[in-house]
C-alpha cells in the first residue's frame, strides 16, 4: 500500500504519478484530492485506488481495468467513456454519469443529476439515491440500476439497452421510445450479483424494467463520397 497527497498537483501530474504507481502498487490511497478533474483518466491496471475525499469532472474517464473507490463526491461525467474496472462513489454524483460508457460497474451510494447514463453501450451503473431528468438518454446498450427516485422524461430515444426501477410513478415520467415492463427472471439474478458483489442490501423483486418500444427505430447509413479521378487539362 502507498500513500499518494496530490495536493496542489495539476491534473497532468496525478495522472502521470497515477500511471507509475500503479505498474508497482496494488493498492493506492489519495489523500487531498481537492475535487481534482480528470482523475485517473484512461487508466490501466488491476490495483484499486481509494480517494480519501471528492473529485471533479471527469474522474475515471476512459478507465480500463483499476477499482477507484471515491469516499466524497464526484462531479460531471463521472466514467466517461469507461470501458473496465469499477468505480464506487460513496456519496453523489453531479449530471451525466457514465456517459457512453462501454463497460465495467458504477456505483454510486447517493443521489446523481440529469441524464446519467447518456448513450451508454454497455456495463451497470447503479445508482441507490434518487437521480434527475432524461435517465439512460439515448442509450445504445447497458444496465442502468435506480433504486430511488427518478426524474422525468426516463430513456428518451433509447436504441437498446435496460433501465430498472423501483419508482411506482414511472408510466407518468417515460420518454419517447420507452416502454414498462416486468423485470425478467436473468435480470433478477443479474441484479442479485451485482448487489450482493457491491454489499447491497436490496431485493429485487420489486424492480420493473424500462425498454425501448420500438427496437431498430434508427437506421444509420454511411455516406461513402464518390470520386471521380482528375483528367489533365481540366
Amino acid at each position: 500500500m502507498v500513500h499518494l497527497d496530490i495536493a496542489g498537483m495539476t491534473s497532468w501530474d496525478v495522472n502521470r504519478k497515477l500511471r507509475e504507481t500503479i505498474k508497482q502498487e496494488r493498492e493506492i490511497i489519495i489523500k487531498n484530492p481537492h475535487s481534482v478533474h480528470n482523475f485517473a483518466t484512461a487508466l490501466k491496471g488491476d490495483g484499486t485506488i481509494t480517494v480519501e475525499g471528492s473529485t471533479g469532472f471527469y474522474t475515471g474517464g476512459f478507465l480500463e481495468g483499476p477499482t477507484l473507490i471515491i469516499r466524497g463526491n464526484t462531479g460531471w461525467y463521472t466514467g466517461d467513456n469507461m470501458k473496465a474496472g469499477e468505480i464506487v462513489v460513496e456519496m453523489n454524483t453531479g449530471s451525466n454519469c457514465g456517459p457512453s460508457m462501454l463497460g465495467g460497474t458504477i456505483v454510486v451510494k447517493g443521489n446523481s443529476g440529469s441524464r446519467a447514463g447518456l448513450g451508454m453501450k454497455g456495463g451497470n451503473l447503479i445508482i441507490c439515491g434518487s437521480v434527475g431528468r432524461w435517465t439512460g438518454y439515448m442509450t445504445l446498450g447497458g444496465r442502468i440500476v435506480v433504486l430511488g427516485e427518478m426524474g422525468p422524461v426516463i430513456g428518451e430515444s433509447m436504441y437498446n439497452g435496460i433501465i430498472h426501477t423501483l419508482d411506482p410513478a414511472v408510466e407518468e415520467k417515460l420518454g419517447g421510445n420507452a416502454t414498462i415492463i416486468p423485470i425478467a427472471d436473468e435480470e433478477k439474478k443479474a441484479l442479485e450479483g451485482l448487489f450482493k458483489h457491491y454489499g447491497l442490501e436490496q431485493g429485487v423483486d420489486d424492480f420493473r424494467s424500462v425498454i425501448p418500444k420500438v427496437l431498430g427505430r434508427h437506421e444509420y447509413y454511411l455516406f461513402k463520397p464518390k470520386h471521380h479521378p482528375v483528367q489533365a487539362g481540366r
